[in-house]
């Protein structure tokens, strides 16, 4: 049977129609559907072909004003018979996920030139829509620099080179320019105050390989918040924004890095957890604190030797009873800071409560160390009460070694305290090993 040249090409129309990715429909001139892709079917959330033809989009599309929408646009398209080319469009959402396509719609006319129906075709371009949204996104932060960032660095990871930089200052600093990637993760490395920060890790670890590998992991978005080396010496917290984003033109993977200023607000922050962690008046740490530290050091370091000392103010009511306790509470405070000065950072200095005080030595090389340091309380106290002669202030000091007087800090905690009891029995002004 020989096949007319109008059946081929109704043939291949609907092969077409069954076979193309493309959401593609055909209405009359009354905006009633004649024909639908599958694609097209599929996106209205329909089974079947049958279910839209003869139907206007009120009668198939949930979305009304989206329906409304449709209707509208192919009247006016009709009535100015301009044909739309390449248009982005809102489609149906799925699970409440809005979506876009691309949008082509031609006037279909008779032998005579009459306007008989429309043809359209609408390619589904969600993912490409929202990756170009972002893309313009990033490209504004890059060419607009809001004025709580140093810097933004847009990097193409394919071809390793910087495409663009910017930076301004804040508060007299900035970010040190840099002229190649491997500058500027040379510079970042060695600006971080702290080195076990994860930011660390990541740009001594900066390479194309290992970029690609957290992209296709689906880690779109980094956040390191770290404290910086600036350009003229200062040091600053600021927090590390990575972007990975797709070149919508080139393809290419990017990194957009970005750094803003969060001093300020990191300070509020510390306050807020010294405030929580620290003896309100003296300003070293509370006793839950301390014993959570000295109990921490305790489980990292249990094959080192430590001293555990327990400090209390002789005669201290008298300077309470004779001055009144905002000068008890002055001399309290100059205590607790030359306490801090005796000691090592490492060390832990804490406030037991009223005129207790108590020491944690950390890692002690030898003995004679504690016992330099346990004479140091003594003439610390004894330089204060200088001032109040008439009180006879003193301090007395009850130590226990760690293993040797206890594995616990419960158990270094009772022997100190009965130690500084003997002490206080002995004639105060004295300092006394749990052994003893």
């Amino acid at each position: 049977m020989k096949v007319t040249e109008k059946g081929l090409l109704e043939t291949a129309f609907q092969m077409l129609l069954q076979a193309s990715p493309d959401m593609i429909f055909v209405k009359d001139t009354n905006l009633v559907y004649r024909a639908a892709s599958m694609s097209f079917v599929t996106m209205v959330g329909k089974k079947s072909a049958e279910e839209i033809i003869g139907h206007m989009d009120s009668e198939i599309f949930k979305d009304l004003q989206l329906a409304k929408r449709y209707e509208r646009d192919d009247r006016k398209l009709m009535e100015t018979q301009k044909e739309v080319l390449s248009f982005v469009e809102p489609i149906p959402d799925v699970d409440g996920q809005s979506r876009y396509g691309f949008t082509t719609k031609c006037l279909i006319q008779d032998e005579k030139g009459q306007v008989v129906g429309i043809l359209g075709i609408t390619k589904d371009i969600t993912l490409e829509y929202f990756a170009r949204q972002r893309y313009q996104q990033e490209l504004r932060y890059l060419f607009g620099l809001p004025e709580d960032t140093y810097a933004v660095c847009y990097i193409d990871v394919d071809d390793w080179r910087i495409i663009k930089q910017k930076r301004q200052q804040i508060a007299g600093a900035t970010l040190q320019e840099c002229q190649t990637v491997e500058e500027i993760c040379s510079y970042a490395v060695e600006s971080i105050i702290n080195q076990n920060n994860p930011a660390v890790e990541f740009y001594s670890d900066f390479e194309p390989t290992r970029l690609w590998q957290i992209y296709t992991d689906g880690r779109s978005n980094l956040t390191f918040e770290y404290e910086r080396k600036l350009s003229n010496g200062s040091t600053r917290w600021v927090c590390n924004e990575v972007h990975f984003l797709s070149d919508v033109d080139s393809g290419h993977l990017c990194v957009m890095l970005s750094a803003k200023d969060i001093h300020e607000s990191k300070m509020e922050e510390q306050k807020i957890i010294d405030a929580a962690r620290l003896d309100r008046m003296t300003k070293v740490y509370n006793r839950e604190t301390a014993m959570e530290y000295i109990r921490r050091i305790l489980e990292k370091e249990p094959d080192c030797q430590h001293a555990l000392f327990m400090i209390d103010v002789d005669n201290f009511k008298a300077l309470n009873d004779t001055l009144g306790h905002q000068a008890g509470d002055e001399f309290l405070i100059r205590l607790a800071s030359r306490l801090k000065e005796a000691f090592r950072d490492s060390d832990v200095v804490g406030r037991i409560g009223g005129d207790e005080f108590f020491v944690f030595l950390r890692n002690i090389p030898e003995i004679k160390l504690v016992e330099k340091r346990a004479g140091d309380v003594l003439n610390v106290v004894t330089s204060l009460a200088k001032g109040y002669l008439k009180l006879d202030l003193s301090g007395s000091v009850g130590i226990s070694l760690y293993p040797e007087h206890g594995e616990t800090l419960d158990g270094l905690y009772a022997k100190a305290d009965a130690a500084l009891y003997i002490a206080k029995n002995l004639g105060k002004n004295r300092y006394i090993f749990a052994e003893e």
